[in-house]
């Protein structure tokens, strides 16, 4: 943990205590023995689809956001991201794996055309996640167009449903204590829920003392089932129930005599404080007389500051304040620990977070498309959104889910029985009643005995892929070889010695699937000599589950009635889709190596003065480029030493000195000023090299005249041959990162009328756009045919701040 997030709070209390230096090293002690605190920062995430509803054969474009659990920020270590796909049985489909960098990544997941109606789930997860068992579940909906619509899937089938679960009611009342606890003879603060068969349920009532008969005071939940009242606690009482003009009556929790109670000051002076009152009773005083107990907040174990309390036997209340800007953004925990680290109080509260603020506008409209204006009111960091554009009428989006939900409060709470989205939308996310949700649904701290800092982690960060084998040489010696590993399309040249006897490993491949590499076996003195290779399947360390056992909510079937009346005519096709790679034609007069010098014509800036060479493969194999440059006209290349080179021109202007000048060397339009980065680049790797002896085109840079160097990569090969050294192994990925699609392209989808392209089309899915603060942001989008639009917008900054927004655009004429 950053030392600066761990400190000694300053306790304000009734009576002066002693001082806090004192407590110290017991502090540090305390740490280290309580297993329910940790210095180890968990990962949060959160996946932005397009849709949640597709069909079959369609595909899934998101945007996955990836935080530090204990700021919200976003998690720069986190680059191998796994996006596992389970069917409706929660049995894993299939599982890909993304780059993420700065907290984000992005991409797309193909639909098989056969998937039958249901619900499935998407499972996003890291190696080091598995230490904690959380994550991220979304369920997406998928529906097949091939399916006859049943009975299941009508909307009067649901309601038959719903209506039959009257006839089994089981109504349950449940109890918070504020702290946990109750005591006896002290004012308590108490929440509670109401539900029916686990749905929140609107209620009133009464609570009675047992002994007296009488109404001491009276609850009511909202239409969440959720409700909070204040009592004295020095009886036993009853709460009753008036459901439908039927009273039904349920035993309140019995108090402690014994305990402590953490609560918030409803009054403050100072905005910028938080105040808690640490209340007891004079039996608990006594009983812990001159005792230690350790106060901390925390959110979820991971501790951000301790207060050690000195218990005097003359007082029942202390008073703690924080500053907000050291507490947590979104939820906190207080959790009282006496000397044995046995947690003996806690209270959970809101902070509310400062989110961004987004208004967005119409500027500009034409016959098919809209220019929309973003602007952030409250001025903070610079933002990165995701942005989901879809008709205004779809029911092809279920908001269940945001980044505020998914960041500040489903990690930390148990299954409500209604959308947090919802409920945090309707109440703007006030203290009132996130501290009323909090208190029903906080989830108890997990205990992590045996992670108290990162080399505890059983499953480590990974960061690339992994290529691992084994090498058959018929030689017996390969203690001075080595394996090389080369990709030209990864932009990849790796040489690693052998581990053991024959096998070798390469850890970190940031290798795209799919794509090819190069293995080859270097002996002493760096030439290419025949060997086999084989490559094991364990890419990578991380596996998916085989079943989902992590808990999701499922989304609801798309309520129709609430837009059209929905007949199979307006039920959309998939239409057969075959995408074609690109193709290159070559004439027959129209050579590989005519293509390519033209390509490499392209590039040249003065081409009357450059000469280009394209390395005949055969000649050169297991060659390197210095060899190569050594054959060339007006080169000259000399060792300084061993590992120091000097390309110099023999042809160009002479030095002051009378000697030759050292040429400007490019290595795929990058400079190379230290030319000993040169050393050791295999040809077959180079396409071709390209010599201006004078340097015309690169003023004074270019005096000693200029080289370049073409690698092979994708885009200059394209379409064209190549020769390979039968001593070099070509392989094809197995594994690897998903390469994202820049552009968003709509499925082929054929909709019978208007009504269900409003229904069911998709318009457009802008992944990232960035929002400058301080400027008009401005975004064009297709519209086609559609007039009235629907928004859903995420998105993050660096300093954790989050923004949501769902909104309505009705496309006026300019």
């Amino acid at each position: 943990m950053k030392s600066n997030l761990l400190s000694i709070l300053l306790l304000l209390v009734t009576f002066s205590i002693s001082s806090q230096v004192n407590f110290s090293e017991k502090t540090k002690e305390f740490l280290s023995e309580n297993s329910y605190l940790s210095n180890v920062d968990k990962e949060k995430f959160y996946l932005h689809t397009n849709k949640t509803t597709y069909y079959s054969g369609e595909k899934i474009w998101f945007k996955a956001y990836i935080v530090e659990d204990s700021n919200n920020k976003p998690n720069l270590k986190t680059n191998n991201l796994f996006l596992n796909f389970y069917s409706p049985e929660k049995k894993l489909i299939s599982s890909q794996l993304f780059y993420a960098e700065a907290g984000f990544t992005y991409g797309e997941i193909d639909l098989n055309p056969d998937l039958i109606s249901g619900n499935y789930f998407i499972d996003v997860d890291t190696h080091r996640n598995k230490n904690f068992k959380s994550g991220s579940v979304i369920p997406i909906q998928i529906l097949s167009t091939t399916e006859t619509i049943t009975e299941n899937n009508t909307t009067a089938s649901i309601t038959k449903t719903s209506n039959s679960s009257k006839n089994n009611d089981l109504y349950t009342i449940s109890f918070y204590p504020e702290s946990q606890t109750i005591l006896k003879d002290e004012v308590n603060n108490m929440a509670f829920t109401i539900k029916n068969n686990q749905i929140p349920v609107k209620a009133s009532g009464k609570i009675i003392d047992n002994a007296t008969g009488e109404i001491v005071t009276r609850l009511m939940s909202d239409k969440y089932g959720m409700g909070r009242f204040n009592i004295h606690y020095n009886s036993n009482y009853t709460a009753v129930l008036n459901i439908n003009g039927v009273e039904k009556s349920y035993s309140l929790p019995q108090a402690n005599l014994l305990g402590f109670i953490i609560q918030k000051k409803s009054q403050v002076t100072d905005q910028n404080t938080f105040s808690f009152l640490l209340k007891t009773n004079n039996a608990t005083s006594s009983n812990y007389n001159n005792q230690s107990l350790i106060l901390v907040l925390h959110r979820d174990g991971f501790a951000k500051s301790v207060a050690p309390i000195e218990i005097n036997k003359e007082i029942t209340s202390y008073q703690i304040n924080f500053l907000k800007e050291n507490l947590f953004s979104g939820i906190n925990t207080l959790t009282l620990f006496d000397k044995n680290n046995k947690p003996i109080s806690e209270y959970s509260f809101w902070n509310k977070p400062e989110n961004i603020e987004l208004d967005v506008t119409q500027f500009q409209a034409s016959t098919d498309s809209i220019t929309l204006n973003f602007n952030m009111l409250n001025k903070l960091a610079d933002a990165n959104l995701s942005i989901s554009v879809l008709p205004e009428a779809t029911i092809s989006y279920n908001n269940q889910q945001n980044i505020i939900t998914e960041f500040q409060l489903v990690p930390y709470l148990k299954e409500t029985g209604f959308n947090l989205a919802d409920y945090y939308n309707e109440t703007n996310g006030n203290k009132h009643s996130m501290d009323l949700l909090i208190q029903t649904a906080i989830q108890n701290t997990q205990v992590q005995k045996n992670i108290k800092d990162e080399s505890n982690l059983v499953f480590q960060s990974e960061h690339g892929v992994r290529i691992k084998g084994s090498v058959n040489y018929k030689g017996k010696d390969l203690s001075r070889h080595q394996v090389m590993l080369s990709s030209t399309e990864n932009n990849i040249l790796l040489v690693k010695p052998l581990k053991g006897e024959k096998q070798f490993e390469f850890d970190s491949l940031m290798l795209t699937h799919p794509s090819k590499y190069k293995l080859a076996l270097l002996n002493e003195k760096g030439e290419i000599e025949k060997a086999g290779f084989y490559v094991y399947k364990n890419f990578n360390k991380y596996r998916p589950d085989s079943l989902l056992t992590r808990t999701a909510e499922v989304y609801n079937k798309t309520k129709f009635e609430t837009s059209y009346a929905i007949e199979e005519e307006y039920v959309p096709l998939l239409m057969d889709e075959e995408v074609l790679d690109e193709v290159l034609i070559k004439t027959k007069v129209e050579s590989d190596l005519e293509i390519l010098t033209k390509r490499i014509e392209d590039k040249v800036v003065a081409k009357g003065f450059t000469q280009i060479y394209v390395p005949d493969e055969k000649t050169f194999v297991g060659a390197d480029l210095l060899f190569y440059l050594k054959t060339l006209p007006g080169i000259q290349v000399n060792y300084l030493d061993v590992k120091t080179v000097s390309i110099q021109n023999t042809r160009g202007r002479r030095s002051l000195l009378g000697g030759p000048t050292i040429y400007l060397v490019f290595l795929d339009d990058i400079p190379m000023y230290d030319q000993t980065d040169l050393v050791g680049i295999q040809m077959f790797d180079i396409a071709s090299v390209t010599i201006n002896s004078s340097g015309a085109g690169f003023g004074i840079r270019g005096t000693g005249g200029v080289i370049h160097v073409y690698t092979k990569t994708g885009q200059l090969m394209k379409g064209l041959g190549e020769i390979i050294n039968p001593d070099i192994q070509v392989s094809e990925t197995e594994f690897g990162f998903n390469t994202p699609t820049e552009t968003f392209k709509n499925s082929e989808i054929y909709f019978p009328n208007k009504s269900s392209e409003e229904l069911y089309s998709t318009i457009d899915w802008v992944p990232n756009f960035y929002l400058n603060a301080k400027t008009p942001n401005y975004l064009t989008i297709s519209t086609e045919k559609h007039q009235n639009l629907k928004l859903i917008i995420n998105g993050m900054n660096a300093d954790g701040q989050l923004i949501y927004k769902s909104i309505t655009i009705n496309k006026e004429s300019n």
